[in-house]
């Protein structure tokens, strides 16, 4: 089961960190086809927020396919969803290496830099294991 860790302060919508974790979720393999989602009712509670918003977070997780709802059960992860979280994760990926990149060519940094320090990290990761 999956435990959300929402932040009010946070400028991202609290909707929009639910689909944000359940993607990371699923894409991590925490959570598979067929589990189930917290209530919204449940969810709300326990976060504290509207339980609009988790219906909200949850609508747009089943337009993208990752989660399904079955009437009177609750809300699941997909069939297919092990199939889309490949392509999330390479989207999340391909999202935070371009932050970092911008950042990096921001402060002048030349492209054998950059190479550089994301190899010595891929090393340091890759030894970690």
């Amino acid at each position: 089961m999956i435990r959300f860790k929402l932040d009010p302060a946070s400028p991202s919508p609290i909707y929009s960190q639910i689909i944000e974790q359940v993607r990371w979720a699923v894409a991590a393999g925490v959570l598979r086809p067929d589990d189930e989602l917290p209530s919204v009712r449940n969810l709300a509670s326990q976060q504290l927020i509207n339980p609009n918003t988790v219906a909200r977070a949850y609508l747009e997780l089943e337009r993208e396919g990752l989660v399904t709802k079955k009437r009177g059960t609750g809300t699941y992860v997909s069939p297919q969803a092990a199939r889309l979280s490949d392509e999330n994760r390479t989207r999340m990926v391909a999202e935070v290496l371009d932050k970092a990149l911008r950042q990096a060519v921001e402060i002048h940094m030349s492209p054998d830099q950059i190479r550089k320090i994301f190899e010595e990290r891929l090393k340091a990761l890759e030894d970690e294991r």
